[in-house]
């Protein structure tokens, strides 16, 4: 009898610990949605929808500064790595380039530069893309529209 009761107590713990550890889990994996959404729903915003430059030089902001707070490491022209979690990049095109420019060449040259030169201009973000391991936004591109 003392064997059974052992045995009853050792799977009565084991299953106690999976339901905790599947409950944490669960629990865990809710959360991350919830933030990506979060974090989503700024950058969504965005989405073929025409704004201002002044509203881009604010996007441009809060992604640099994301990049910044999640430590998303640099390449030697200080442009950010890409990860599977967390980075995000912009690129802009500009009507009379024909090249797109990076959200962090704007920032190099500085953002009141861009906002006096494309604060009334039209923007356009035409494409979105998003992490596969997290669903956060990875990716936008941004197209300057004629008014």
């Amino acid at each position: 009898m003392g064997n059974m009761k052992k045995i009853i107590i050792l799977i009565v713990s084991f299953l106690l610990v999976s339901i905790a550890i599947i409950i944490y889990w669960v629990n865990y994996n809710t959360t991350i949605q919830l933030e990506a959404k979060s974090n989503n729903k700024t950058y969504e915003w965005f989405y073929d929808r025409q704004v201002l430059g002044t509203d881009i030089a604010t996007l441009i902001n809060k992604a640099l500064d994301s990049n910044e707070q999640n430590e998303i490491e640099k390449d030697a022209n200080t442009v950010y790595i890409e990860n599977d979690t967390d980075s995000i990049k912009i690129d802009i095109k500009f009507l009379e380039l024909d090249k797109d420019v990076p959200m962090e060449s704007i920032g190099k040259q500085g953002i009141a530069r861009f906002l006096k030169n494309f604060g009334a201009a039209s923007f356009r973000c035409t494409k979105i893309e998003y992490h596969e391991k997290t669903n956060k936004v990875s990716y936008m591109y941004i197209e300057q529209v004629n008014s």
